[in-house]
């Protein structure tokens, strides 16, 4: 099975949440933010909605996101479908992706977080 994603898509809103997440923070790459974001958004205890906007926002590259960790992200995806009973394909795969992501940063968002440590919190069991 080929579990190969090609980017992360984003919606214009939530392009304007990771620019203000990035100034609040102080975190300059996008792709950082949106890794916490997914990492936050895998610790809750369902699945995350549908994405229903146009995904006309920030496009990064998977590899990019994933950095040298690409076969444990795309791993902690795939177990998180799984757990759901969701059947997996590369389709489901950047759905769910860019859905987490999605669903994360705006768990970051609205949590008013002003800096790395407040991340760090957050992320705390």
């Amino acid at each position: 099975m080929d579990f190969y994603i090609d980017q992360l898509r984003t919606s214009t809103h939530l392009k304007n949440i990771l620019t203000r997440v990035k100034t609040r923070t102080g975190i300059q790459n996008m792709n950082v933010i949106c890794r916490w974001g997914f990492c936050l958004s895998l610790k809750q205890s369902s699945l995350p909605r549908n994405i229903d906007e146009k995904l006309d926002g920030v496009t990064i590259d998977y590899d990019t996101f994933v950095g040298k960790n690409k076969i444990l992200y795309t791993q902690l995806l795939v177990n998180n479908l799984v757990k759901h009973d969701v059947e997996i394909s590369r389709r489901v795969l950047a759905k769910y992706l860019n859905s987490h992501v999605n669903r994360g940063i705006n768990i970051i968002y609205t949590n008013k977080l002003k800096s790395i440590s407040g991340l760090i919190k957050l992320a705390k069991p």
